[in-house]
């Protein structure tokens, strides 16, 4: 029988043994059943993607040593395009980010970001079940199944319509924590927007309340 060794892991791709580290502590805090590899070159990262095609994570440096810049960016999205990638560097470069997001980059972390900012981001993307795309949620998985417990506090604030502000200063989290959710939470619902994501939202709830 054929082994399905593409899903549940994150592929981390950094050359600071010590940075890389750090990044698994992180991710198997949020999730301790994900398996994690890890790549120091983007030679070893599209090596292990040729096999391993889509993973539910990639976290990448933009310094390697076979890549400068947005070239890492640019070729993990191409070996897999279906996979979140989460760039964490310490070139706090305002061009580099618009590039890395217009590249289909889900977040761009600096480095010097507090722990707290970094379990937060791996949190919001790997903490939960993976819905990847714009596909609609499972029908048969409840809200709670869908999104992990933050997640689902950040979409009960949205019927009121606050801002990502005030979603923050209410929940205590950070405006970038809760951009991460929403970018999920949209995924997740297969929404392209807040609005969408509301009347979806309360559908679900319609749909669980009729099923209870």
């Amino acid at each position: 029988m054929h082994e399905d060794r593409n899903n549940a892991f994150v592929l981390i791709v950094e050359d600071h043994p010590l940075v890389a580290d750090s990044l698994i502590a992180c991710i198997r805090g949020s999730n301790a059943a994900l398996e994690v590899q890890t790549a120091e070159t983007l030679l070893a990262a599209t090596r292990t993607l040729a096999v391993r095609s889509a993973p539910q994570l990639i976290v990448t440096d933009l310094t390697l040593t076979d890549a400068k810049g947005i070239e890492a960016v640019r070729r993990l999205r191409e070996a897999a395009p279906q996979s979140p990638l989460l760039v964490f560097t310490a070139l706090d470069d305002a061009a580099l980010r618009r590039e890395a997001l217009a590249l289909g980059a889900a977040g761009y972390l600096i480095k010097s970001a507090s722990i707290q900012a970094i379990r937060d981001k791996i949190q919001a993307m790997v903490g939960g079940v993976s819905v990847a795309g714009n596909q609609e949620p499972s029908r048969a998985g409840t809200l709670e199944e869908i999104f992990t417990r933050k997640q689902l506090q950040v979409l009960e604030e949205l019927p009121a319509g606050r801002s990502n502000r005030e979603i923050a200063a209410r929940l205590g989290i950070s405006e970038e924590t809760v951009r991460s959710h929403m970018k999920e939470i949209l995924g997740r619902l297969g929404v392209r927007n807040r609005t969408e994501g509301v009347a979806r939202y309360l559908k679900m709830i319609d749909q669980q309340r009729d099923h209870s």
